[in-house]
């Protein structure tokens, strides 16, 4: 090393390169000078960013938490300049319009509910993606194989997503380390006005509710609870109560960008493992401690969907029903059961009395759960005795008659739900065409008995009445908020009444708890 270039190691292990000018002749070494500053600069960031990886960096008093319910929590200055710098570049070549996942089949689809434009970065992309995840799962206390890939999105004017749950609500997506439990959102970039993170159904105290509403934030800010997007921020908020069941007040939006551009990343985190390929051979495992006494009990053959699956589903005891797969010179995936059970079952006669006494019971519990949960919808105004006649005029030769209405109405809903937001940001409001989508709105909102909606709706047209602008913003906000609280607990209900037939039990039950709520509420009224 040359006498004028000092290299030492400080006490937090970064690399300190100093160059002493006064002993440097830069006019004879011109180029080498250039060269050794360059290098210099190079080291220190690059060293700068590979020690502050590390788990010994997370420093808990830069941790603030913003809401009770749901938890959530901002860590300012996670991220350093180089990392929030490196992801973008990463993301700037590969955008691509940003989807959603629907509610009913899972798969992505592109809606006017998200706009944004994004891409995923793999886990072991390069040694600062690394050290980013190894930050996020050291913070978090969540392994990093729960994760899914790092997604980098960028909003630019105009551009938001709704109001949203990130926990899934369809099969397919649980299959594959279960729901989302957790999100850590990182700021890559400031943003001039706009693009915060709300939660408009956070609780929290009224100090703290006071001095987040403030000249910061845009107006879609000031409804909830919100994070303005600063660089090198991150929120962490969980989606899931401490007993697992979901949290509706983690409802969440990225408000519309107002003035700039916004670049965050988003980092999903799940109850299980989201890196273990099911479909991997030789990977045959049991995702339940159970699951060796329910294959003894004939589970393998009786409830096969679970327990075996599918080649694009794989169940959740495999190495208990003994799975392998073949790759025959088809190229096709071959599931086959090494050890019939259902032998077994046929010479213990008693043993297969009490798998279906234990099935019945089981049936029956789940009906019983669908039948409270029915109550409580009943009790919070999402349904009434429309969605009884529905369910009675849905018989076996149109078995998804109901779900289908439902669908229906949630396409409906969310188009106009857009067509409003455009009607009412428009400098000139015609509030004749605003009276009219409430109306709509109102009218397909009853053809399900989403009372709630319906509810809001007749507030709505009021303050159409008296052209009430601001009024009418605010009615809006509470409609899309309790469309996605009727969206969620209406695909819950399907969802419990898909298990019970797939466990060999039947709806009627359900419909004649609808009957008795309804008769219990005419006579208390």
């Amino acid at each position: 090393m040359p006498h004028n270039l000092t290299k030492k190691k400080t006490f937090s292990g970064k690399i300190s390169v100093s160059l002493s000018l006064s002993k440097m002749n830069t006019k004879i070494f011109p180029l080498q000078f250039l060269y050794f500053l360059w290098i210099s600069i190079i080291i220190q960031q690059c060293w700068s960013s590979f020690v502050s990886s590390p788990s010994s960096v997370i420093d808990p008093s830069k941790v603030k938490q913003i809401s009770t319910k749901p938890r959530a929590y901002v860590y300012e200055g996670f991220l350093t300049g180089l990392e929030c710098d490196h992801l973008i570049s990463l993301a700037k070549s590969e955008l691509k319009r940003s989807a959603v996942a629907d509610n009913l089949s899972g798969k992505s689809k592109l809606s006017e509910v998200r706009t944004s434009s994004g891409m995923f970065i793999p886990k072991g992309k390069d040694p600062i993606v690394v050290g980013i995840e190894d930050k996020i799962s050291t913070w978090t206390f969540l392994p990093k194989e729960n994760g899914e890939d790092i997604q980098v999105l960028r909003y630019e004017p105009g551009q938001k997503y709704e109001p949203h749950f990130d926990y899934f609500v369809d099969k397919v997506n649980i299959a594959r380390g279960g729901h989302r439990v957790a999100t850590v959102l990182l700021y890559l970039t400031d943003v001039a006005k706009g693009g915060e993170t709300v939660f408009p159904s956070a609780e929290v105290s009224t100090r703290r509710k006071v001095s987040a509403t403030n000249s910061d934030l845009s107006e879609c800010g000031r409804k909830g609870v919100a994070v303005k997007p600063r660089r090198g921020d991150a929120l962490l908020f969980f989606s899931l109560h401490p007993n697992a069941l979901p949290d509706q007040s983690s409802l969440h939006a990225g408000c519309p960008v107002i003035e700039g551009e916004k670049w965050s990343a988003t980092k999903w985190i799940h109850v299980d493992s989201f890196d273990k390929n099911l479909t991997a051979g030789g990977n045959c495992t049991d995702s339940n401690e159970s699951c060796e006494k329910w294959a003894a009990l004939g589970e393998c053959t009786k409830n096969r969907e679970y327990m075996v699956g599918s080649p694009e589903l794989p169940g959740y005891c495999r190495r208990s029903c003994k799975m392998r797969e073949f790759k025959p010179q088809q190229h096709l995936l071959k599931w086959t059961l090494c050890v019939s059970v259902s032998k077994r079952i046929e010479k213990e006669r008693e043993r297969g009395r009490i798998q279906r006494q234990h099935k019945g019971m089981e049936v029956g519990q789940m009906q019983r759960r669908l039948l409270d949960y029915t109550k409580t919808l009943f009790m919070e105004g999402f349904l009434d005795g429309q969605f009884l006649q529905l369910q009675q005029l849905q018989d076996e030769s149109n078995p998804g008659f109901v779900v289908e209405v439902v669908s229906l109405f949630f396409d409906d809903s969310e188009r106009l739900l857009n067509d409003l937001t455009w009607a009412l940001d428009q400098p000139s409001v015609d509030f004749g065409r605003v009276d009219s989508h409430v109306h709509q709105l109102k009218g397909s909102s009853s053809s399900i008995a989403a009372q709630r909606i319906k509810n809001a709706s007749l507030a709505f047209r009021n303050f159409c009445e008296e052209q009430n602008v601001e009024a009418c913003h605010r009615c809006l906000q509470q409609i899309k908020q309790e469309y996605y609280l009727a969206r969620n607990n209406l695909e819950t209900l399907f969802r419990l009444e898909q298990q019970i037939v797939a466990a060999g039990g039947s709806n009627s039950h359900a419909g004649n708890g609808f009957l008795m709520i309804l008769n219990c509420r005419k006579e208390s009224a």
